[in-house]
């Protein structure tokens, strides 16, 4: 959250706070090199925290209160796809491109990611996304606000909503532990009585910075295996848990597909879960994912989704097509269902009551 960044810096380095001529990010660094101006888009700048939601426009009481002068920011374009330039000479001939190309105001990775999912606009509305990665994040392009603190109220690359919430600990965590118990990755099994919550980094998602791993419940028969499956169970669980906070509508009765609801029992969304990032690409991952959560399990045949929707930015940017509509034309969401499966109780309770035990000794030690 670019807002916190920037008091850092007022309150660690002040001369260097007050000699700044602009403030940007990333890309939007990158889109003033490409084509000179000084433009960002409503997804990236909602990362900011100076970005409102609800105005679709930069907070100036935000803004007094970090002490930054909005003109030091860029504008911001109606949407990723919004064609703000053209390729200068310079960075055409820094590139080996024709200059004069269209350049698109971009956005980042998660909005990218939905656009190329088909997600938001002409697409799809409330359908969660599981991306299993270094860190784990849930998100969803939503007809409503959000209004959880556990969700950071991003935006879609064209202004609609984008609520994601991000835990610290997922892929990595659990290599780690499977590294410690010299086990492969896949070498792993249900686990059994034990809980293991892999906060091996602290944790975002709940709030527990200062956290570190848990492991408990262990017995004579307890095995290797169970313990790396349970590292697996922890991870999961923590961002099903976070997924229960987006802001979605009904189950999914719109026609899409989904389904396979039925079989994992009363009260599990019908609506699949789609599932990217690295740790889609794992058997005991998506296994653990269907378990935990009883829901259906959609994984696109497409690995590159913020690199796709990022190209169908730029389409949008050169044709005046919607950019969501020309990823869902390129079929770039499409990919195996995996059915349903009952969910799995036991675990589930296991695993928040070990949880809520933690939340709780943490919320007493805080008041």
């Amino acid at each position: 959250m670019t807002a916190t960044k920037w008091q850092w810096l007022r309150e660690n380095e002040p001369g260097t706070a007050d000699a700044a001529a602009a403030v940007r990010l990333p890309h939007d660094f990158l889109t003033e090199r490409l084509a000179g101006t000084a433009v960002t888009d409503p997804g990236d700048a909602s990362g900011t925290c100076w970005y409102s939601t609800a105005t679709g426009a930069y907070d100036p009481e935000l803004l007094g209160l970090v002490g930054l002068d909005p003109a030091l920011l860029p504008a911001v374009a109606g949407s990723g796809a919004e064609r703000i330039g053209s390729l200068t000479r310079r960075a055409a001939e820094a590139l080996g491109l024709p200059e004069g190309l269209a350049v698109a105001a971009g956005t980042g990775d998660n909005m990218a990611a939905a656009v190329g999912l088909g997600l938001g606009g002409s697409g799809l509305l409330d359908h969660p996304v599981v991306s299993l990665g270094t860190s784990g994040t849930v998100f969803a392009a939503t007809r409503a606000r959000p209004s959880s603190p556990a969700l950071a109220g991003f935006a879609t690359t064209d202004g609609g909503h984008l609520p994601l919430a991000c835990t610290l600990n997922c892929t990595l965590a659990v290599d780690k532990v499977a590294g410690l118990l010299g086990l492969d990755r896949e070498d792993a099994e249900p686990g059994g009585e034990a809980v293991l919550l892999p906060y091996l980094d602290g944790e975002r998602t709940p709030d527990l910075p200062y956290a570190s791993g848990l492991l408990t419940g262990l017995r004579h028969t307890t095995t290797p295996r169970q313990l790396l499956g349970a590292a697996y169970e922890g991870a999961v669980f923590t961002l099903l848990r976070a997924l229960d906070q987006l802001p979605l509508g009904d189950d999914g009765g719109d026609g899409h597909e989904g389904g396979g609801g039925g079989a994992a029992g009363h009260g599990v969304d019908a609506r699949p879960l789609r599932l990217i990032g690295g740790g889609a690409r794992g058997r005991f991952w998506v296994d653990t994912v269907r378990r935990l959560s009883g829901r259906a399990v959609l994984i696109p045949e497409s690995g590159e989704l913020v690199a796709l929707g990022a190209a169908a930015l730029a389409a949008g940017a050169a044709t005046g097509r919607d950019p969501v509509a020309v990823a869902t034309a390129w079929g770039t969401a499409r990919g195996r269902e995996l059915p349903a499966v009952p969910r799995d109780e036991d675990a589930r309770r296991r695993i928040e009551g070990v949880l809520g035990d933690v939340t709780a000794r943490t919320g007493r030690r805080r008041g």
